[in-house]
């Protein structure tokens, strides 16, 4: 390699830092007296060393470190490595990268038009408590609109606490997966998701599915039409948690989520696509009361539903005959 070489640390995909080291002997480890300091509690105080040999090679040792020092690929344990451009190393929790200053670089992205960096939109301040009071009122006013009875006090706080509690529960998992993965909590972004995740996923889609069917007079058949909105709600909800965990490519993710979530959408409604679904004894109803003039429709008349249930009796009347 060459007289200056860069000792890279990686995060995923992408480089967390980047090291340019001139001087040889170099040392790496977690303690201050190393020329390259990792903050990773799994190595070393004095971990690595790097040193050119009576031929010109740079040799990396390991120097009794307490976790050892792993070769990536293929995976090995090792005590000393020649070092050549490209070679990458574990230590750790950590991975490093050897690269000499002659390494080639791929072709700069040119963009057609200059613009200002623009932070996203879950990260703005109040983003979180701003949604999350939206997401509450929403399963307030629901919740006190669709009770037909004496007005429930206890159904009402459960409807504040529950959006509240279940939203930092969720941020709170996605920001430690943030933290390990990046570095980063960011619990304010993820609450800022969770929060909208719920007031379209457990509000918004239902009540928008159940106005279609009103409206047009659809058939059963609109839970599909349901489902289908919810899996694809669900898919947004966890790219835009994981482009704070993950550095992978936005296109190979989408990918991924799809896949996974029409493998989940056909597994819980496997027993409605074989026709082993159990009868129900509820009966089903919309809780919300729409107005007639959303109907665009024609509504039915009775007798066409005693007409339409002819069948049905002359079924019923065949089984009550075969019976002994």
């Amino acid at each position: 390699m060459d007289e200056v070489i860069f000792l890279e640390v990686l995060e995923g995909d992408g480089v967390q830092a980047r090291h340019r080291l001139e001087r040889f002997p170099a040392t790496v480890g977690r303690g201050y007296g190393n020329d390259v300091i990792l903050d990773d509690p799994k190595v070393s105080a004095s971990h690595l060393r790097i040193e050119r040999t009576e031929g010109g090679k740079l040799v990396l040792r390991d120097v009794g470190s307490g976790n050892g020092t792993f070769r990536v690929e293929p995976w090995a344990r090792l005590a000393e490595l020649e070092l050549t451009d490209d070679a990458r190393v574990a230590v750790g929790d950590t991975v490093l990268r050897f690269r000499s200053r002659s390494h080639p670089v791929e072709d700069t992205l040119v963009t057609a038009v200059p613009m200002a960096p623009r932070h996203r939109l879950f990260d703005r301040r109040f983003a979180f408590p701003a949604m999350l009071a939206v997401t509450v009122v929403a399963f307030l006013f629901y919740q006190y609109q669709t009770s037909y009875q004496k007005t429930d006090w206890g159904s009402l706080a459960l409807a504040v606490l529950g959006p509240v509690l279940l939203a930092f529960a969720w941020a709170g998992f996605w920001s430690v997966a943030s933290k390990v993965a990046r570095r980063q909590f960011h619990f304010g972004s993820h609450g800022t998701i969770g929060s909208l995740g719920l007031l379209v996923g457990v509000l918004a889609i239902p009540l928008l599915v159940g106005l279609v069917k009103y409206s047009l007079g659809l058939g059963p058949w609109t839970h599909w039409l349901y489902l289908v909105g919810l899996l694809g709600w669900v898919g947004c909800v966890l790219f835009w948690h994981l482009g704070y965990v993950t550095r992978a490519h936005p296109k190979r993710l989408r990918i991924v989520l799809g896949i996974i979530l029409v493998c989940f959408g056909v597994l819980t409604q496997a027993d409605s696509l074989l026709g082993d679904e159990d009868f129900s004894p509820d009966l089903e109803f919309d809780r919300t009361l729409l107005p007639p003039a959303l109907r665009v429709a024609p509504a039915k008349p009775v007798d066409s539903f005693f007409e339409d249930s002819k069948e049905l009796q002359e079924d019923v009347d065949a089984l009550a005959k075969e019976r002994p």
